[in-house]
């Protein structure tokens, strides 16, 4: 009498575990499709092909909802894609909005489809040399009671930190982005620049440390060519932006996309 509902069990899981293996299996096959359409959004936005990138945004936005990503994404990976190409869909048409900011939409969702599908060498590590650059040059600064550009290099460095930051949400700990959180607020109060040189050093050491290990961890290959980089400068902020992926991964997915070209929506 035993046997009978044990098999039962036993046909169940026979049954299932094909079911939710192709599940995952698709999930993986749309997430990668998505990473190489977030790829075509950032070349043609650097191209100033604004009306054919918010097509392929739409695209991204009618396939991930079509998704049901229970059981493969996590609710905050879900937030950021979501949230990713919703700012590109409304940047993008926006006259007002200039090329440098529309560039920006385009890169951080790039950054962050890859964080997601990829396990090693993110394209976020490659911003570790301008992000950590920024630190002798405000520790100089700060140094100076006559110094009045600290807060121009600190700005260069808060936009290249938000440009990384949804894909730091995949990869890095929520305690580690609290606590750097918590160093860029006090440094960005007016009452930092008032506090005595070892107070302010203290404190942007402290942030340099933590930012050196976010990067510390990330998994790079040595053998691959440098990413190549758009130098855009608005007054005296420079924003460095990326303009081209590994090149590895830039030839496979480019062979990919050709093949899907024609299910692109025409705009």
């Amino acid at each position: 009498m035993k046997r009978k509902p044990i098999a039962i069990i036993l046909l169940f899981f026979l049954v299932l575990q094909p079911s939710v293996a192709k599940g995952e299996e698709t999930a993986a096959s749309v997430l990668q499709e998505l990473t190489e359409l977030s790829d075509s959004i950032f070349q043609l936005t650097r191209q100033a092909k604004y009306d054919e990138a918010l097509q392929v945004a739409l695209y991204v936005e009618k396939t991930f909802k079509a998704e049901n990503w229970r059981g493969t994404l996590t609710n905050t990976q879900i937030r950021q894609i979501t949230v990713g190409y919703q700012d590109i869909i409304k940047g993008l048409p926006q006259e007002e909005l200039n090329e440098r900011e529309k560039l920006r939409y385009a890169s951080q969702f790039r950054m962050l489809l890859d964080a997601i599908q990829s396990d090693s060498e993110p394209l976020w590590g490659s911003l570790e040399k301008p992000v950590m650059g920024s630190f002798p040059t405000l520790k100089k600064e700060v140094k100076d009671p006559e110094s009045t550009t600290f807060y121009e290099t600190w700005n260069e460095l808060v936009s290249l930190y938000d440009m990384i930051y949804p894909s730091l949400t995949i990869d890095v700990s929520p305690e580690k982005l609290q606590t750097i959180k918590q160093h860029m607020e006090v440094i960005e109060q007016g009452e930092f620049l008032k506090a005595s040189s070892g107070t302010k050093l203290e404190r942007l050491t402290k942030l340099e440390e933590d930012l050196s290990s976010v990067f510390a961890h990330v998994d790079q290959d040595e053998a691959d060519p440098s990413l190549l980089w758009v130098i855009l400068t608005t007054g005296s902020i420079i924003l460095l932006t990326l303009t081209y992926v590994g090149f590895r991964k830039y030839r496979a997915e480019k062979e990919k996309k050709q093949k899907r070209q024609a299910d692109y929506p025409k705009s």
